[in-house]
């Protein structure tokens, strides 16, 4: 199972109650897929970058999950045929790996390396 995000766009003029229930059927399909949902952000109303359907505002909805792919698919499809849903996103969120590497202290300390000592003299160089 992957990490994943979906944000969508839900229509500005849909009532409190109406907003609860689509993100709450978004969660209940992602549990019901086997899918662990992690947090909802509720962005609320913003600016859309463009006009949609003659609309310039919408209410916005981010959701992080663990799943797998076919449930992120059965997610897009819902969401796909849901009226009130304007736009919808997934992407999958990578690992952030992250190289150990010593402290600065730790190499200042450590000792230069001795490929370059300059204190002994090339054969024929006197």
């Amino acid at each position: 199972m992957q990490q994943y995000e979906t944000l969508f766009v839900l229509h500005p003029d849909l009532p409190e109650a109406q907003i609860r229930e689509t993100t709450d059927r978004a969660k209940r399909l992602l549990e019901g897929m086997g899918g662990q949902v992690g947090e909802v952000h509720e962005w609320g109303m913003r600016d859309l970058a463009y006009p949609i359907q003659k609309l310039r505002r919408g209410y916005y909805i981010v959701i992080d999950y663990t799943a797998t792919g076919d449930a992120v698919r059965e997610l897009e499809r819902t969401l796909k045929i849901a009226d009130e849903v304007l736009r919808y996103v997934s992407v999958r969120v990578a690992e952030v790996k992250r190289k150990v590497r010593p402290s600065r202290r730790k190499r200042a300390a450590a000792p230069p390396a001795a490929a370059d000592d300059v204190s002994e003299k090339a054969p024929g160089l006197e």
